[in-house]
């Protein structure tokens, strides 16, 4: 392993033991046989550091060679289709829509519309086909028990959700408007980009690939705009579009983490100064400042493999990265 390597295997070997562990062994296998090989580690030093990530990676090698069940299986299958993979690497992007980090979104909704019962306009950055933006519109299952949204159907998509603790879930809640943001929108309507966003789940997760495939088949009923534009710099305008007389509300989840470090501070910076509340759901490494109901500071160490979810830097909840469970910590 060389100097240029190392930081890449390190990167594999956190994502086996943190994020694959437990959720899919074909994954956690792959990371691992990633991380102990030189080429395929050098490999994917070829890519910048946002296309290193093990989800882009695996994704793309598994839509062309299907998934290697040993390394020198992995490294056959780089030597034989590598020029395809890393077009397809180049192309793509992890824009993973996961529909289940609803129950937690709607939560923290549900908790702001105790004090503020205005409709909601609801702006999602990093949207992806927007599937996250219909949070109303999904049935819910949470610790057995189902609660249905005024607006959802009785065969809407189902969310399950363990939940600790009492989080707010307004049934009733009002969402009036919705728009969504990414640097490439993902077309519901399109079938190879569907089909991009089912390779994107990870191998032997196959409730997640029919939930997926439900909220795709839902999202295709509402009418709603994804507008491509940056996060930061598009984030006045984007909120210049809501409707004035109603409550606007920014949330993004698994995004911040793929933009550069001083961009998420001026992201930060730009959006407590803005008459918005803000949702975010993310790796906890990202806001140090946060902080829970008895103002005590994030501590990612207790985190690890764990969203923190926040409304206005104030910490709500932990959160599975799937949406599978919820640790609600607010009052």
């Amino acid at each position: 392993m060389t100097s240029d390597t190392k930081p890449i295997a390190d990167r594999y070997r956190i994502f086996a033991h943190f994020e694959a562990k437990g959720r899919s062994a074909a994954y956690e296998a792959l990371a691992g046989f990633f991380a102990d090989s030189e080429p395929c580690l050098q490999y994917v030093s070829q890519f910048p550091s946002d296309k290193q990530q093990p989800n882009l990676v695996f994704a793309a090698l598994r839509k062309i060679a299907g998934v290697p069940d040993s390394q020198a299986a992995a490294e056959a299958a780089l030597a034989k289709h590598g020029a395809e993979i890393a077009k397809l690497v180049l192309a793509r992007r992890t824009q993973t829509n996961e529909p289940a980090r609803c129950a937690a979104l709607f939560m923290a909704l549900s908790k702001l519309a105790e004090t503020d019962d205005r409709p909601i306009a609801l702006i999602e950055l990093g949207a992806s086909a927007g599937l996250c933006l219909l949070p109303d519109f999904y049935r819910y299952r949470l610790n057995g028990i189902e609660q249905r949204p005024q607006k959802a159907a009785r065969e809407a998509p189902l969310m399950v959700c363990k939940i600790t603790g009492k989080p707010v879930f307004d049934t009733s809640l009002n969402i009036g408007w919705r728009r969504g943001q990414d640097i490439h929108p993902i077309d519901i309507t399109d079938a190879s980009q569907r089909d991009w966003l089912e390779t994107l789940i990870w191998p032997g997760q196959d409730h997640r690939l029919t939930r997926l495939q439900s909220a795709m088949q839902e999202a295709q009923n509402h009418s709603f705009e994804i507008e491509a534009s940056d996060a930061v710099d598009g984030l006045e305008a984007l909120i210049n579009k809501a409707p004035p007389d109603m409550n606007v509300v920014i949330y993004h989840s698994a995004v911040m983490n793929y933009l550069p470090h001083n961009r998420v501070e001026e992201f930060v910076s730009k959006i407590r100064a803005l008459p918005v509340h803000w949702i975010s759901q993310e790796d906890p490494h990202l806001f140090a400042d946060f902080t829970d109901n008895q103002n005590n500071k994030i501590q990612p160490a207790d985190m690890l493999g764990r969203f923190a979810l926040a409304l206005d830097s104030q910490l709500l909840a932990r959160t599975h990265m799937h949406g599978k469970n919820v640790t609600w910590l607010a009052d």
